[in-house]
């Protein structure tokens, strides 16, 4: 896989797809998650589940990443209005300058940093943690949206949102579906006041249903993204949708 793997990123064979943010509150989409997909030639399509730990582990997760990036910006740029939300591996943080490349990225392509969203798993285990803190501070002192992810994948808590400098935290899937069951609303309950106790902003990913929905927004989230709302689209499909789903957000 590594060599396959490897030429697929230098000859651009991967792509990305965008999945909408909806804000409950303006009832419009605000933001896309960036997320790549491997289609190898004349090969089944690769789970990203698969690839990605793969290039973390092989030390191809800095092109990988940067391929993302770049792709994913430019992609930005010819949309107004939305964030892009960006998946950084706790690999790339063992580039120094991590913070100056995600920006300069960014500006290259003619993104605002306000457009820009970078987000780290609530389970990441940096290479040096004080350096990867400094390089989130440096992204959000320069107007990037720094985000928790995926919580709910292992033992969140208020102290570890207060350690990280994050503006907003993201309830994974597996959470979010747990919602039906006692011990499951608790855990959302708490994570979600914790939360909301230091001012940040709360998106649930993974939302499929309107029973989900309801519960997530009597709890608090501000954003939701899901299968609810959409698939992740290709590109070039993004600013159709969001001129066209405007009634629907409405309707729910």
């Amino acid at each position: 896989m590594h060599y396959a793997l490897s030429e697929a990123i230098s000859n651009s064979e991967l792509f990305v797809l965008y999945q909408p943010q909806v804000s409950l509150e303006e009832r419009r989409i605000v933001a896309v998650e960036a997320l790549v997909r491997w289609e190898p030639t004349g090969g089944e399509v690769v789970p990203p589940s698969d690839f990605v730990p793969f290039a973390e582990q092989n030390e191809l997760i800095d092109p990988l990443g940067a391929y993302v990036l770049e792709r994913a910006c430019r992609d930005a740029a010819k949309w107004q209005g939305l964030r892009i939300a960006l998946n950084i591996s706790q690999k790339q943080f063992a580039l120094p300058d991590l913070a100056d490349f995600i920006c300069s990225v960014a500006q290259e392509n003619g993104l605002k940093l306000s457009a820009v969203e970078v987000e780290v798993t609530e389970t990441a285990d940096f290479p040096d943690r004080t350096a990867a803190i400094d390089q989130l501070k440096i992204l959000q002192m320069r107007g990037v949206t720094v985000s928790l992810d995926d919580l709910g994948s292992g033992n969140a808590t208020k102290e570890l949102m207060e350690a990280l400098p994050v503006t907003r935290v993201k309830l994974g899937r597996p959470l979010v579906e747990n919602y039906q069951t006692s011990e499951g609303a608790a855990r959302l309950r708490d994570l979600i006041g914790a939360a909301q106790a230091l001012g940040l902003g709360v998106t649930a990913e993974g939302v499929e249903t309107k029973q989900e929905y309801d519960c997530l927004r009597a709890l608090g989230c501000d954003l939701m993204q899901g299968f609810l709302f959409s698939k992740p689209l290709r590109a070039e499909e993004v600013m159709d949708f969001v001129e066209t789903s405007h009634a629907k957000w409405r309707a729910i």
